[in-house]
């Protein structure tokens, strides 16, 4: 399976009119992802984030600090929030279905190094021009060198993919 520009992935599926729509509406009302850290995402991540302007809510500032992870998910979705963590069982479709979560990224920040999580930042690109972040049904397991995205559409469908910024292109990992 080799690595593609993301351009030309999108060119040969466009978007349907209603996926266009929906983009060009959030763009016009200049719509932001907010974000929500469980207590399990690092504070220098948070720190990170607050110094490129992102907003971000703590579990510390929720004072939810020692709640299960179901409550950090409840405290997001009511909130709006794409859910911020490292804990590897918000990617459990049985206990946290896409269904019914808010939009999830769950990192993977390697040794904990800042460089390392500038490279696992690289996925909220994706997260400013996509309207599931906004409808809160799309799961990211964001690594350094790459990220999976898992989305359920409006519509029911669904759909796995993979990508990675490489010499500063977005490119997509595409089935021959």
């Amino acid at each position: 399976m080799p690595w593609m520009d993301a351009i030309e992935v999108a060119r040969s599926t466009p978007p349907t009119k209603r996926e266009r729509e929906q983009v060009l509406e959030y763009r016009r009302r200049k719509a932001k992802p907010r974000f929500y850290a469980d207590e399990n995402f690092p504070s220098a991540a948070v720190q990170l984030l607050r110094d490129t302007k992102v907003q971000v809510i703590t579990a510390q500032e929720a004072r939810l600090n020692g709640h299960p992870d179901e409550n950090h998910a409840a405290f997001a979705l009511k909130n709006g929030c794409v859910l911020l963590t490292c804990d590897r069982d918000y990617l459990d479709e049985q206990r946290f279905p896409l269904i019914h979560c808010p939009a999830i990224v769950v990192f993977d920040f390697g040794s904990g190094s800042l460089h390392e999580m500038r490279e696992a930042f690289k996925c909220r690109r994706t997260m400013y021009g996509s309207p599931q972040f906004f409808d809160k049904r799309v799961k990211i397991d964001a690594k350094r060198e790459c990220w999976s995205e898992q989305c359920r559409f409006l519509d029911g469908t669904a759909s796995r993919a993979r990508y990675r910024a490489h010499r500063s292109r977005l490119q997509e990992r595409v089935e021959t």
